[in-house]
């Protein structure tokens, strides 16, 4: 039986209840008006990020966003970049590549919440992929020992992979591959294991000459010209392509549809599975390695140079000019020569990072007072701010034999011959009296110094 005091308790505890509940309620909807905008995963290939430009690093919260806008990001150490606002999204996308084994911090003052109005700051590091520097020390003449390429790191040089007379080499994401030619009639691959050294079986047409060795920068596949007879057919500067994680396996062979193609040059394209040629009647194309598209016509040209660094901008010669050959828009535009500064000083080799932005060697001979002659070599950063002289060489101190520019563009190298070396080094591919210089181009300053030429960076 319930009396009118158990009533009364009860009402009572109804209504401490809902008051409870009621205030609870009362500080959720508080906790939500009041929930920041907090960072909460962020995400980049940080392979992709040094070989390609155009890498995004996602950023993610748990509620839309306001439009960030490029003025509360910032990049430490700097990079150029765009950023993107997409519900609970930030996307901030880089537009070269980035530095070899550098960590970055991006940060972001003030994002908004779109609906709570709260902000809150986001700060997020991050490394890239270091890389390894390796060199070619190549012997020459008569009883030479093998070439040797090596690694150069803080413990010094480590030999890896040795064989006679090493016409070039590639480094992909596990293997050292060299192009060789044990004899005057024939042509060889040969691969070890990046980490060990340990020796690789390469397959590869049976032919008496290879030639045009490359990798792809994101070091997943190499291929080679292929000249000679094999197996009953002859092949005329045929492009082979080849997995790097699986070299055993035969290789493909690029053709231009179900036609069998020579080609004069080529090159990998970066950032997508596909390749440039030019073909005897200097007629370039791009041709996708998945067998279902066709050939792209991209005009006449005669020598394919590189890439821009991290870009799909082309830089080639043809009709006695160099060119670039944008292949996202189809866009073609000159390349401006460089004037000769003075009447005893020349253009040599240049190298490109952009437009504007380049390395040129500067070529000097003078007269001395007693007649006789002299020369020197100075590498130059040119941009469009100005210049700075990366090194100079008299002759007294050796010849400069090549120069180049790292694939993320943030070194330049050059290879200085030995001045005691024998004038056939200038000229036979020998570089056991070379040494391979590193700048940074950001500094203009010399950061390393190994022994050997044809420097590759890999990661």
């Amino acid at each position: 039986m319930t009396t009118r005091a158990d009533g009364a308790r009860f009402w009572r505890s109804s209504l401490i209840v809902c008051a409870v509940l009621a205030l609870i309620a009362i500080g959720l909807g508080a906790a939500g008006v009041a929930r920041r905008p907090d960072l909460v995963s962020a995400s980049i290939a940080v392979d992709r990020a040094v070989d390609i430009g155009g890498e995004r690093l996602v950023l993610k919260a748990r509620m839309p966003l306001a439009p960030v806008d490029p003025a509360q990001v910032s990049v430490t150490p700097a990079a150029s970049f765009t950023v993107q606002t997409k519900e609970s999204t930030v996307t901030v996308r880089f537009l070269g590549p980035l530095a070899y084994g550098t960590e970055y911090r991006v940060a972001i003052a003030g994002v908004r919440s779109q609906y709570t109005n709260t902000v809150a700051d986001w700060s997020y590091t991050f490394g890239t992929s270091p890389t390894t520097l390796y060199t070619l020390i190549a012997h020459r003449g008569a009883g030479a020992d093998d070439d040797t390429v090596v690694s150069n790191g803080d413990a010094g040089q480590t030999p890896l992979l040795a064989a006679s007379e090493i016409e070039d080499y590639v480094v992909t994401r596990t293997l050292l591959v060299a192009l060789t030619h044990p004899d005057a009639d024939s042509s060889a691959l040969v691969a070890v294991n990046r980490e060990d050294g340990s020796n690789v079986e390469v397959k590869a047409p049976a032919v008496a000459l290879l030639t045009g060795l490359s990798a792809a920068p994101d070091g997943s596949k190499f291929g080679y010209l292929a000249s000679g007879q094999d197996g009953g057919r002859t092949y005329e500067s045929t492009l082979f392509i080849a997995d790097a994680d699986n070299p055993a396996a035969p290789p493909v062979e690029v053709t231009a549809g179900d036609t069998p193609l020579a080609v004069l040059d080529w090159l990998f394209v970066p950032g997508a599975n596909a390749v440039v040629v030019v073909n005897a009647q200097e007629q370039a194309f791009l041709i996708y390695l998945d067998g279902d598209t066709p050939p792209v016509p991209l005009g006449s040209l005669a020598q394919l140079v590189r890439f821009l660094p991290g870009s799909s901008t082309l830089m080639a010669e043809g009709a006695g000019k160099q060119v670039l050959l944008d292949l996202a828009t189809g866009l073609t535009s000159d390349i401006e020569n460089t004037p000769d500064p003075d009447k005893k000083t020349f253009v040599g080799r240049r190298s490109f990072l952009a437009v504007g932005d380049y390395l040129v060697e500067y070529n000097s001979f003078r007269r001395g007072g007693s007649g006789q002659g002299g020369e020197s070599t100075r590498l130059t950063h040119v941009t469009r701010q100005g210049s700075t002289d990366l090194l100079t060489v008299e002759e007294d101190e050796g010849h400069l034999l090549n120069s180049g520019i790292s694939p993320n563009g943030q070194f330049g190298w050059a290879v200085v011959l030995d001045p005691k070396a024998p004038l056939t080094d200038l000229f036979s591919g020998a570089s056991d009296h070379a040494t391979t210089l590193i700048f940074d181009l950001a500094t203009g300053k010399q950061v390393a110094s190994v022994a050997g030429s044809l420097p590759v960076w890999a990661h």
